[in-house]
């Protein structure tokens, strides 16, 4: 049997690996473009932070596992081309194009950052850490910044903010939403930090989205320029969302709207034997029906289900929530299901709001939100701003939210399974107490 899986990140070294364990007979082969693989998207803030003494550090431990399956590697090697009636890979490395044969085919090629405005002249003042090259080469380009520009306020552009305010550059970031992390977190959650970063001297645009970007080649600066007025940076580095590696494959699998590769429940494609994974495909999520999240864990998640069937469908996706989780300028925020803006577009609802100065509880709460159901008291999402870690806690609201457990119920369960020393128990005791004050109120 023939196993040809193309994309050497997350989802396709797991995918690797679990389909040697299934099918120890198989040819595996694993194909990327990139030269060297499996290195975490967050290494070039690393690097800037000092958190890593060598680029090896940042790379996952899924590669050390590949390396000892059995694989056919092919690195520095592209797909050109797909030809499902045939059952065939096209391929290019350096100037020679071959085919590849496979019974079964696994698109793992994940997705990129692209801003569709900018030309190929701007590549050479862009900042990224997408493969273990273009990190390196942004650190070098490091050393002789005086400004960056950032777009997106969301995950990858705080992140990214945050490791480069510990260089002496002049940082501008850029948002279209009027709040940070706007996709996760409901405006207030992220007042605090909004003012934190304002008072430290960083130039955030909210509101403010960029509409063109061009490169001025007598001066050497990148020129950004918004409805409120134009601005320019020695760099740029862009945080929105990533679009997937598909194009290839228009006209030949059917796409969803977005651009991701439509699959069914067992990440098939619409072509027989040609399988999708990672940050190709829309998941199924909690209240959002299908949407496009591409994060690690799910990667990791759709690389392990797709070995399991592909000879046999075995196990199909089950729904999935979201779950986001960022230390940032020393807070960590972590959000679950839905937001507050999210949640009432689908139904009547109410929140539960509690704030607690740094004082209580050993300095280590500091806002947590609750999204119920008006009725039910369902708990629809949460949001947790804290100086300390508690990401198991929140995990445990995930899953409260996944078996669609009501505040009461929750705590019932949560308070046999949680020490009651634990922070998040008094919030949701007393979350509890106000939704039934609230209830008791309105009859």
């Amino acid at each position: 049997m023939e196993i040809v899986i193309i994309g050497a990140s997350f989802a396709g070294l797991t995918a690797a690996i679990e389909c040697r364990a299934a099918y120890p007979e198989a040819s595996i082969h694993l194909i990327d473009r990139e030269k060297e693989v499996g290195y975490y998207p967050n290494v070039l803030n690393w690097k800037v932070k000092g958190s890593l003494t060598s680029w090896d550090q940042a790379r996952i431990s899924l590669v050390k596992d590949a390396e000892q399956a059995d694989l056919d590697w092919k690195l520095e090697t592209s797909l050109i081309g797909l030809d499902c009636g045939r059952k065939k890979v096209s391929l290019e490395k350096g100037k020679t194009v071959f085919e590849l044969a496979y019974d079964y085919l696994i698109l793992a090629m994940g997705a990129s950052q692209v801003w569709e405005r900018s030309s190929g002249e701007l590549e050479s003042r862009l900042l990224s850490s997408k493969t273990i090259g273009a990190a390196q080469a942004s650190l070098e380009k490091l050393r002789d910044a005086q400004s960056i520009a950032l777009i997106g306020g969301g995950q990858i552009g705080l992140e990214s903010l945050e490791a480069l305010s510990q260089l002496p550059v002049r940082l501008s970031l850029f948002e279209a939403q009027d709040s940070l992390l706007a996709k996760y977190f409901d405006r207030e959650m992220t007042e605090t930090l909004r003012l934190e970063l304002e008072e430290a001297g960083l130039d955030l645009h909210l509101s403010e989205t960029v509409n063109d970007i061009r490169f001025s080649a007598s001066d050497q600066k990148v020129k950004l320029e918004s409805i409120h007025g134009q601005y320019e940076a020695d760099y740029l580095l862009i945080g929105t969302n990533f679009k997937p590696n598909s194009q290839l494959f228009d006209g030949v699998l059917e796409l969803n709207a977005d651009g991701t590769i439509w699959v069914d429940a067992f990440l098939q494609t619409s072509q027989e034997a040609v399988f999708a994974v990672g940050d190709l495909i829309q998941l199924p999520y909690a209240f959002l029906g299908k949407a496009y999240l591409p994060m690690i864990n799910h990667a990791i998640l759709t690389g392990r289900l797709v070995a399991q069937n592909l000879v046999e469908r075995k196990r199909p996706l089950i729904e999935v929530n979201r779950i986001i989780s960022s230390h940032l300028f020393g807070y960590y925020l972590t959000s679950v299901g839905l937001t507050e803006a999210e949640a009432e577009l689908r139904q009547e609802i109410r929140t539960i709001r509690l704030q607690r100065p740094f004082s209580d509880w050993d300095e280590r709460l500091v806002d947590f939100k609750l999204v119920l159901a008006k009725e039910s008291g369902r708990i629809l999402g949460g949001q947790l701003v804290s100086k300390s870690q508690h990401l198991e806690q929140m995990d445990s609201l995930a899953l409260a939210i996944s078996r669609g457990l009501c505040l009461q119920d929750f705590l019932d369960q949560t308070w046999l399974c949680l020490p009651r020393s634990r922070p998040l128990v008094p919030l949701l005791v007393e979350a509890a107490n106000l939704y039934q004050r609230q209830l008791h109120a309105e009859d």
